[in-house]
């Protein structure tokens, strides 16, 4: 049972901390959108950190930020 409310609480981090990215990186507006695009960054990230490859984000400008 130990297990079963870990799995839970560890799903229920992972689903907060995507819907935190999503609100964070492209804002409130259409969410799903953005909750799709954030998806296929993470799936790139996953696929890449498997593979031994580099996945590079797209930077904005507001990335520059004390350069």
């Amino acid at each position: 049972m130990a297990l079963l409310r870990s799995l839970f609480w560890f799903a229920i981090f992972v689903t907060s901390t995507f819907a935190f990215t999503v609100v964070f990186e492209h804002g409130v507006g259409n969410f799903s959108g953005n909750a799709e695009t954030e998806f296929k960054v993470w799936e790139k990230w996953i696929s890449g950190f498997i593979n031994g490859e580099t996945v590079e984000r797209k930077k904005d400008t507001s990335d520059k930020v004390g350069h």
